[in-house]
């Protein structure tokens, strides 16, 4: 890794790869050359930058589009003009009368705690930034093979050619995992319940605040009953029909208990699908004015989903989990607990809709690719 972390440092990108292969920098270290070199053989150019620093510079006042990112340009389309626009966004204070609304320059959320929160492109080049000492915002750019978005395979053999390095996604993690943990095992206490059976309350601290895992039997051995919850007072509290969330809680509970063996993990922080209880009730009310939950969540300013689930992989790793049953709807659950090493399975944990949650439960399988089924 110090070999990458050198040339970042001259202000060269790296190739970061998967299995899809990008050009990579921190945005402090862009300068005309790495511009004009991503234009020439990449797709579109994207700043990752940690949400509160989005917030700092008031680009959430610009809405969200395709996913997690929103389009600007920065006075002019020169190359000169671009990597200013990068610099600032890295470390300086930014005229937002400079800013052009939407533009071709895609600024996106990325989780601060880079790979080992959230294994995608954006927090790997968080991580080269945070390596190489610059501030934490990172640019990349998807390669290109004869127009199409190029596999790691043509990033490597670019990067030999360019006589650039190249670091895959699983190396970043496992160099860091090596190097630092983002959670803590705190406490194990037994918590008998009501309706579950007696399991291990275990205590973490985390970047996200406090998490609990509850487990059940050993389940450091063979293939074992997951759930990764996310906290919903509405749902998991009060019993709310708006989502599915409460019913998928006791479902999962319940199933962990018949099984005798599993974890649940309860991921405060993740309220509203990363949002917050007081804007979840916001979007509740768009909502009810006709927008969906997505359509919601972007007219607040926010994008779509705000979560991940690296944190999540760091308390299983630390239970000595292996192979997974994942109850879950949610492909990027299964994906991103991949890209950490685990095994994974689907175990479906769908719930009957009612009419005051068929919109939703709609817009989720139409518009984050949720694996439910809605008869009409």
């Amino acid at each position: 890794m110090r070999d990458v972390v050198e040339i970042v440092k001259s202000s060269k990108p790296v190739v970061i790869y998967d299995e899809k292969s990008v050009l990579a920098i921190p945005a402090e270290a862009v300068n005309v050359e790495v511009v004009k070199l991503m234009l020439k053989h990449c797709d579109e150019i994207r700043v990752a930058l940690p949400w509160k620093r989005i917030v700092e510079l008031g680009l959430n006042r610009f809405k969200v589009f395709n996913g997690n990112a929103i389009p600007l340009d920065f006075k002019s389309l020169s190359a000169d003009d671009r990597a200013e626009f990068m610099n600032i966004l890295a470390k300086g204070k930014l005229n937002l009368d400079d800013v052009v609304y939407p533009g071709r320059i895609f600024v996106e959320e990325a989780k601060e705690g880079g790979v080992l929160e959230r294994p995608n492109f954006g927090e790997a080049s968080l991580d080269l930034a945070r390596l190489s000492g610059f501030e934490l915002a990172g640019v990349y750019a998807p390669l290109l093979d004869e127009g199409e978005i190029a596999d790691g395979k043509f990033g490597i053999e670019f990067a030999r050619r360019m006589g650039l390095k190249a670091v895959s996604i699983n190396e970043l993690i496992e160099f860091r995992l090596k190097n630092e943990k983002l959670v803590e095992r705190v406490v194990t206490a037994t918590l008998p319940t009501k309706f579950y059976g007696t399991f291990k309350a275990i205590g973490y601290r985390t970047p996200l605040g406090e998490i609990v895992a509850l487990v059940k039997g050993n389940v450091s051995e063979g293939s074992v009953l997951v759930r990764i919850h996310s906290e919903c007072l509405t749902g998991d509290v009060f019993h709310s029909l708006r989502c599915d969330c409460g019913e998928q809680l006791e479902r999962a509970l319940k199933k962990i208990d018949r099984e005798g063996r599993g974890v649940l993990i309860y991921m405060r922080g993740h309220e509203g699908r990363g949002i917050g209880l007081i804007n979840k009730l916001m979007a509740y009310k768009l909502q009810e004015e006709g927008k969906d939950t997505v359509e919601a969540n972007i007219e607040l300013g926010y994008p779509p989903d705000l979560r991940s689930y690296g944190i999540s992989a760091q308390i299983l790793m630390d239970l000595g989990v292996k192979s997974i049953r994942l109850m879950t709807n949610n492909p990027m659950k299964i994906e991103e607990l991949r890209k950490y090493g685990f095994e994974v399975v689907r175990e479906p944990i769908e719930v009957e809709p009612v009419e005051e949650n068929r919109n939703y439960l709609r817009a989720k399988k139409e518009k984050l690719g949720h694996m439910i089924c809605i008869n009409d």
